[in-house]
């Protein structure tokens, strides 16, 4: 019985192991859609911080999640299209109040605008609570609109009528006879019943009359209230105007006042708040040109600029940037010029010397710094080739063979020194088979051949010299010396061993040494000549420079001096300043995305509370990592244009 249990309790196992699976991911996606509709009632509420919140709830599970970041693009652009909407209705109503009666028509059109900005600001969010404050004033705007439309309506007679009534009424006032202004006011309210200035003159005179302290009370009140206002002492005015609302909470003129006075000190607190901004904006500016990343300085004091128009001497900085830019540009050059002539040299000297592998790094550094350096190209291949043969015919601590080879190596030496002649020369024939050029390991089987067999090693020995001569005739004037030298290093007395030597030491010479008197004495005048020209400066001196020096690498391609003075000639004709030095689009890690997204979101989260600068401090954080985001770019300059407003 026990036998079917064991063959059913992996397939058991399996089946449980999926069901849990298959129930984490619903739970998962049961939680990001309970999230995603919690989210959604509340911004069909138009309840958007909490509705953007639940949003990043899903953003901080799933941040790849492409439905959650439209929603919440769709709440930014929502928010700012009131926004906008909002600036315009204040703007509009501000500028409709101080021309309405002189301009009346063009009040009115201002009036419209405002009212209906208004409207459409309130209905994408009702509960803004600078809509409601504002509601109570676009209210009286519209009453007023109305009221003078009403009287428009009239016929002239009636027009000039309540005209003439109204300055009748103001006088009276103004000389303190209440009772006379009321009968005036209510002639006026009978036949222009909706007249607000009536409406309000008519409340005043009843006021005065029927208690008279208290009028005098709230006429002191306004009184010191305008004289603080006109003296732009404007807290100290709200209080006053307060004081009147507070015994005639009717009272017009107190009202309009202090809706002055709030737009003031909104103004003025702007004004601090965009002036901390600026200067936020302006160090930033600074220390980026401090670093040489013009592009963002010059958007911080563009910014700078957005905010406060003439803000310290941020016009001049920005003035000034081409040139530091100029300037920068040409120290790079100059810095970049100077290291790929130092690792030239140091490549060329490294190579002469037969340190191929110093020589590769240098070559290699030169062409990271200018990828078209011909010269370092033929050289770097030089230099690998070079490494690549002594690497056959040394394994040194850079190989990844080198311990293989160096035990074989200690051991067949070992019984070389003990006379285990046989059993030495298999050690060395297990070198040859990983490195058929190996050095030592050729010569020491020379060695073991010549004392176990000498046909072995005459044989031996005449390959290795035919291979030298095969060199020779190839113009391998140092590989034949190599191999002519090891010879002669086990046998001095091998015959013509020393006539191979001279042949291929007189090869080399001759490399060296193919030109004429006439030739050297001319290759001599052109170095100086070259040199002449570089010192004077100027492209075309350049350019007559190089001709000179390519005329002797030319007909003596080792004159080191000529190839570096090539060389570095055609890299400052190459390299233009600041080339590839910006205007790439920086690669990020996945850890940056995830980053640049969290900040992202997160700076539209502050948007929608209306906390503006905390928005740009997240939008910059994204700029910090990814200079050329299009989107935080454009949404920090839409928020110092409403922070400017």
């Amino acid at each position: 019985m026990k036998k079917p249990v064991k063959k059913l309790f992996i397939p058991c196992i399996t089946a449980v192991l999926t069901v849990v699976v298959f129930m984490t991911g619903s739970v998962h996606s049961q939680n990001i859609n309970e999230l995603d509709n919690r989210a959604q009632e509340h911004f069909d509420k138009k309840e958007f911080s909490s509705a953007i919140a639940l949003w990043l709830n899903i953003l901080d599970i799933e941040p790849d999640n492409e439905k959650i970041q439209n929603k919440i693009e769709m709440i930014y652009e929502l928010k700012q299209r009131k926004d906008v909407a909002l600036q315009t209705a204040k703007l509009n109503y501000q500028i409709a109040k101080k021309i309405l009666d002189t301009n009346y028509e063009l009040g009115k059109s201002k009036a419209k605008i405002a009212i209906n900005s208004y409207i459409e600001a309130y209905r994408i969010d009702p509960e803004d609570q600078e809509l409601q404050a504002l509601k109570d004033d676009m209210r009286r705007l519209n009453d007023q609109i109305s009221a003078e439309e009403e009287r428009r309506r009239l016929s002239r007679e009636l027009q000039e009528k309540n005209l003439r009534l109204r300055a009748m009424a103001q006088q009276h006032m103004e000389e303190k006879q209440y009772e006379q202004a009321l009968k005036i006011w209510n002639d006026i309210l009978s036949f222009l019943p909706s007249d607000v200035i009536a409406i309000e003159g008519k409340r005043t005179c009843r006021l005065a009359i029927d208690n008279r302290l208290k009028f005098e009370k709230i006429q002191q009140f306004m009184a010191k209230g305008k004289e603080l206002f006109a003296a732009k002492e404007f807290k100290m005015a709200h209080l006053e105007f307060v004081q009147v609302l507070s015994l005639d909470p009717d009272n017009r003129d107190a009202k309009e006042y202090i809706t002055e006075v709030n737009d003031e000190l909104d103004k003025i607190r702007r004004f601090e708040q965009r002036k901390l901004q600026a200067e936020d904006f302006y160090q930033s500016g600074i220390r980026n040109v401090d670093a040489n990343n013009f592009d963002l300085a010059l958007e911080d004091f563009e910014s700078a600029l957005a905010l406060i128009e003439d803000y310290k001497d941020t016009k001049q900085r920005i003035a000034g940037m081409d040139r530091l830019r100029k300037d920068y540009r040409e120290k790079e050059k100059e810095r970049r010029l100077f290291t790929i002539n130092k690792e030239f040299q140091d490549g060329i000297l490294a190579f002469s010397e037969g340190n191929y592998r110093i020589a590769i790094s240098a070559f290699s550094k030169t062409l990271s710094l200018d990828p078209d350096n011909k010269p370092a190209k033929d050289y770097l291949q030089r230099a690998q080739d070079a490494q690549r043969q002594l690497s056959e015919e040394e394994v040194d601590q850079f190989s990844p063979y080198y311990d293989i080879v160096n035990s074989l190596v200690i051991s067949g030496k070992g019984l070389y020194n003990k006379g285990k002649y046989f059993e030495s020369r298999k050690k060395w024939d297990q070198i040859l088979k990983l490195f058929p050029k190996n050095k030592i390991a050729t010569e020491y089987i020379l060695k073991c051949d010549l004392k176990l067999s000498p046909d072995s090693y005459k044989e031996f020995s005449l390959r290795i010299i035919n291979e030298g001569k095969d060199s020779l005739k190839k113009k391998k004037f140092p590989d034949a010396l190599k191999k002519f030298e090891l010879i002669k290093s086990i046998d001095a007395n091998y015959p013509g061993i020393n006539q191979y030597i001279a042949a291929a030491r007189g090869g080399m010479t001759a490399e060296k040494d193919n030109l004429t008197v006439a030739d050297k004495r001319e290759v001599e005048r052109r170095l100086q000549l070259a040199g002449t020209y570089y010192q004077r400066g100027g492209r075309d001196n350049y350019e007559q420079a190089l001709v000179q020096y390519r005329w002797i690498t030319q007909r003596d391609p080792e004159n080191v001096k000529a190839v570096i003075g090539a060389n570095k000639i055609e890299s400052m004709l190459r390299i233009e300043p600041g080339q590839g030095a910006a205007g790439k689009k920086p690669r990020l890690t996945p850890e940056q995305n995830q980053l640049v997204k969290k900040y992202y979101y997160s700076g539209i989260n502050y948007y929608t509370s209306n906390n503006f600068q905390k928005a740009i401090d997240e939008w910059r954080k994204v700029l910090a990592i990814d200079p050329t985001h299009v989107k935080a770019k454009n949404n920090i300059r839409k928020s110092l244009a409403f922070l400017g407003r």
